[in-house]
C-alpha cells in the first residue's frame, strides 16, 4: 500500500471510528443483550413465559381471540405469537383502531388454559421497568426510538461502520506472511500505548470478519428499499409478505375462524409448529408463521398464506427453498442474531457486542497518544533547540 493512500486511510478509519463510537457501543451492548432477549425477558417477567395454572387442555385460539377483543374493545387484534414452549402464555399484539390513537397497552399475555390475561406491556414505552426493558432495548438498537426514520439512520450508520471495519482490516493486514505472528500477538511489558495498539489491531483481525457480517446484515435489514432492488438485480426475489398479501387478496367476505386457518397452515407442513398467526381483514387472508424443527430463527421462517374465505393455502414461503436471492434475504436475521447457529451463535453474537467498547477505548487512547506526539513534533519545529 502506498504511503499517501495509507495516510488517508488511517485518517478515514480514525475519524469515522471516533464519529461512530457512541453509536457502535450502544448498538453492540444492546445487541449483546438482545442475543438472549427471550431468556432475559423471561427472567425479568416470568409471568409472561410460565403459567401459574395447572392443566394440559388448551382452549381453542378462537376463545382466546374473543377474550382479548372483549377486554380491549378500543384496540384491534393484530396477531398472536406462540413460543416454542407449548404450555407458555400466548402473546397478543394490539393495534390502535385509528392511526392517530395511542395505546397504553399494546401487548397482552394470555393463559391458553384459562383464557385469563396474565400480563400487559407497552412495547413503545421509553422505560427501564422490567416489563418494558427488552422491547425498549430492541427499539433503541434497531430504530433509535424513531421507528422507520430511525431504521434508515441506523442502517446508514451501519454502512459507515462497515466501511470503517473494512478500512481497519486493510490497514491491519500484514504486508508479508511472516508478519502474521506479530499481527496476531500482544507484546507484554511494552507500555500502555503498545498494549492499546496491539489489542486494537489483533482483536480487529481476529474478529473482523464476524463484525463485518454483523454490520452488513444489520444494514440489509434496516434498508430494505436499498437492499432488495440490489439483490433482485442479481437473483429473482419473492416480494415481501405485505406485497404477497396484496397479490393474494380475495373479495369473499365469508370468514373462517382463526383455529381453522391455523389448522390449514399446519396441515401444509405437519412437522412444523405455529409461531404466529395474523388476520389481514383488508386482503381477506390469514398469515401464519411456522417454526420448523431445524429453523434458522426462533420466531419461525416459513410463512403460509391462507384464504380467510375457505381455508385454502394460497401460498407458502420458505426462504431456504426459494431463489438464491430469497435465501440471502431470509438468512440475514438469523445471521445477525446468531440464531442460525443455535446457542453457540447467540453466545458468539453476545461476545461480539462487547468488542465495539474495546475498540472505542483503545482507539481513543491511540488517537490521544498520536495527537500528543504530533503536538510535540510541531513544537520542536516551531522552537528548535
Amino acid at each position: 500500500m502506498k504511503k499517501e493512500i495509507r495516510h488517508w486511510l488511517v485518517k478515514l478509519h480514525r475519524y469515522s471510528g471516533l464519529l461512530l463510537s457512541l453509536y457502535i457501543v450502544m448498538a453492540g451492548l444492546t445487541g449483546a443483550a438482545l442475543a438472549f432477549n427471550d431468556d432475559i425477558d423471561a427472567w425479568l417477567n416470568p409471568q409472561f413465559y410460565h403459567l401459574g395454572s395447572s392443566g394440559n387442555r388448551q382452549q381453542p385460539i378462537d376463545a382466546l381471540v374473543t377474550r382479548v377483543e372483549q377486554d380491549y374493545p378500543h384496540a384491534r387484534l393484530a396477531f398472536f405469537s406462540m413460543g416454542p414452549d407449548v404450555g407458555a402464555p400466548l402473546e397478543a399484539k394490539l393495534r390502535p383502531r385509528k392511526p392517530s390513537d395511542e395505546l397504553a397497552v399494546d401487548t397482552v399475555f394470555i393463559d391458553p388454559v384459562t383464557a385469563a390475561v396474565v400480563g400487559e406491556r407497552n412495547t413503545k414505552a421509553v422505560s427501564l421497568a422490567p416489563q418494558n426493558l427488552m422491547p425498549f432495548l430492541f427499539r433503541l438498537h434497531r430504530y433509535l426510538l424513531l421507528d422507520k426514520p430511525g431504521a434508515i439512520i441506523s442502517g446508514s450508520l451501519g454502512l459507515l461502520w462497515l466501511a470503517t471495519l473494512l478500512i481497519g482490516f486493510a490497514l491491519a493486514w500484514p504486508r508479508h506472511r511472516k508478519g502474521w505472528g506479530k499481527a496476531l500477538s500482544i507484546k507484554r511489558g511494552a507500555g500502555s500505548f503498545r498494549l492499546m495498539y496491539d489489542l486494537h489491531r489483533t482483536v480487529g483481525l481476529v474478529a473482523g470478519v464476524l463484525l463485518v457480517i454483523t454490520a452488513f446484515t444489520g444494514a440489509v435489514m434496516n434498508l430494505p428499499d436499498v437492499a432488495r432492488p440490489l439483490v433482485s438485480s442479481l437473483s429473482p426475489l419473492t416480494p415481501p409478505p405485505k406485497e404477497v398479501a396484496k397479490s393474494l387478496a380475495t373479495e369473499n367476505k365469508r370468514q373462517i375462524s382463526w383455529q381453522q386457518a391455523l389448522a390449514s397452515a399446519q396441515a401444509s407442513l405437519p412437522l412444523a409448529t405455529p409461531a404466529r398467526i395474523a388476520r389481514d381483514e383488508k386482503h381477506g387472508i390469514y398469515q401464519v408463521r411456522l417454526r420448523k424443527p431445524d429453523d434458522i430463527q426462533d420466531s419461525g421462517s416459513v410463512r403460509v398464506f391462507v384464504d380467510a374465505a375457505d381455508g385454502r393455502v394460497l401460498r407458502s414461503l420458505d426462504p431456504l427453498k426459494g431463489s438464491a436471492g430469497d435465501t440471502f434475504i431470509g438468512v440475514q436475521y438469523g445471521l445477525h442474531t446468531g440464531q442460525i447457529m443455535g446457542l453457540p451463535g447467540k453466545m458468539l453474537v453476545a461476545f461480539l457486542g462487547f468488542l465495539p467498547l474495546l475498540f472505542m477505548i483503545t482507539g481513543i487512547a491511540i488517537w490521544l497518544k498520536k495527537r500528543k506526539s504530533e503536538a510535540l513534533v510541531r513544537a520542536r519545529h516551531l522552537h528548535p533547540a
